[in-house]
Parts: structure tokens; sequence; C-alpha cells
């Protein structure tokens, strides 16, 4: 709505499985998330009323393995923005479960526990075990499927380094977030800083904000956030956030105008 707003079209649609979409997001791999990006970029570009010349990306959290991608075999992506976007699976796995458990006050006990817990499972993926011998391994599964598994074991070697040059010639706005405990700001900005130097990339920090770009004293609540949801959606982000957005939009379009 917000792009809307601003004069931008934008098209979304539901992952495999998800709001009557047919399939299974977690019988997907990066590389069919891409394909599905490209597919509708594709899509995109027959309608008379899109300038097929000015189609970009935007994408959060997983999406940090997808966008790249995409430009690797688009040149013609025109921006993108990467909300609170991983680089490495095993890095962001680690920095996810030990943010968790400070989160959530663990013992040192606790997390040397959760420690080897996770290294029996990668050492599972490693030798592509399947499910029946991770659950002997670990005894309770703790939400681990057998879907999950499935897709763990496809895409925890997911690394964005080798794709992110692709981006280097595009503008892009990296959004990283104060209070995100899915993905290790500090790590994604300085992949993003070392593969993509120059002017084309800018950087905003919200420290107010968590993973979802979402106020992290409204997210903390939930009944803060069930009514700000209600009543003032918009009021749901981090400050400045979508002014942002809308900016760096209006600096793409016009630099393309000038060229």
């Amino acid at each position: 709505m917000s792009f809307a707003r601003a004069g931008h079209a934008s098209l979304s649609w539901n992952k495999p499985g998800v709001g009557g979409a047919p399939g299974d997001w977690l019988d997907q791999t990066m590389d069919d998330r891409a394909a599905e990006a490209a597919d509708a970029i594709a899509w995109a570009r027959q309608r008379p009323d899109v300038d097929g010349r000015r189609i970009g990306l935007w994408g959060a959290s997983q999406a940090g393995w997808v966008l790249p991608k995409v430009a690797a075999k688009d040149p013609g992506v025109a921006f993108a923005i990467a909300v609170s976007p991983a680089v490495n699976w095993l890095r962001q796995g680690r920095y996810n479960l030990l943010a968790e458990l400070r989160r959530d006050g663990a013992s040192d006990t606790e997390v040397a526990a959760a420690l080897r817990r996770r290294e029996t499972g990668l050492d599972l993926l490693v030798r592509g075990a399947p499910y029946e011998e991770y659950v002997r391994a670990v005894g309770d599964p703790q939400g681990m499927t057998a879907a999950r598994w499935r897709f763990v074991s496809r895409n925890h070697t997911a690394d964005a380094s080798a794709d992110l040059p692709a981006l280097r010639r595009t503008p892009v706005l990296l959004v990283l977030a104060g209070h995100d405990v899915n993905v290790d700001t500090a790590d994604t900005e300085a992949a993003y800083r070392r593969l993509l130097p120059g002017p084309a990339l800018r950087v905003a920090h919200y420290p107010d904000a968590t993973h979802g770009l979402v106020q992290h004293a409204v997210e903390s609540s939930s009944l803060r956030l069930t009514l700000t949801a209600l009543c003032a959606p918009r009021s749901l982000f981090a400050r400045g956030f979508l002014a942002d957005q809308r900016d760096f939009l209006a600096s793409v379009a016009g630099a393309g105008a000038q060229r």
C-alpha cells in the first residue's frame, strides 16, 4: 500500500502451500525460489502497463539467498531492497540459536547442550542422514518435522557470497534491525560492504526494530502488537522504514530518468 501511494506497482505471491497456493515450500531450494521470482519478472515484463527496465526486487530474511541469485541470472534487475537478509545458512543458524538462548535466559549448561545438539545435527546433514536417524540421535525433535528436515537438508549449504557480486552495479538498499535475533546483522553488513563496494549500496539501520522491522516495544507485547495491527498498522514498523524505502525508490527512478 505504501508503494502504491508513491506510484510504484508491486507484485507478491504466496509460498507454495500458503494461503491456498499449491505445493509445499518445504520442498523448495533457494534456487527454486529464485526461479519463481524470475518467472514473476518475466510475467511483469509482458504487461503493457509495466516498464520492464525498472523492475526491482524486495525481499526479507531468507530472500537474502534468493535476491542475489535472481540478479545473477537477470542483469536487467533495476534495484534491490534486502530486509534483514541472511548470507550464510550455518553462521546464521548458530547466531540465531545463541541469540534466542540469551534472550530466554538459558544457563551455561543449557547453552552447551544446545550447541552439542546442533553439532550432532550438522554431522548428520553432512552425511545426508534420513530424518529417522536424526530423531534417534537427538531424542525429542523439538519441532523438527520430517518435512523441515528435508528442507534443511536441501538448503543448509546456502551462502549468498557467490551471487552477491552480481548486484555490484545495481542500487541496493540493505535494511538492518537492532533487535534481530534471527540474523547476525553485523555479519550481513560486513559481507555486503565487502562484496558490494561503491555508492550503489545504501545501508539503513533501525535500532528499535526486530527482524521483521516491527518496533521492538510493540512486538514484545502481544496485546500492544494486536491493537497496533488493528488500529494503526503503519505504526507497526520502525520509525522511518517506510519513508526510507520510498526515498530510495525515488532516487532509483530519478537516476534511471537521467540515463
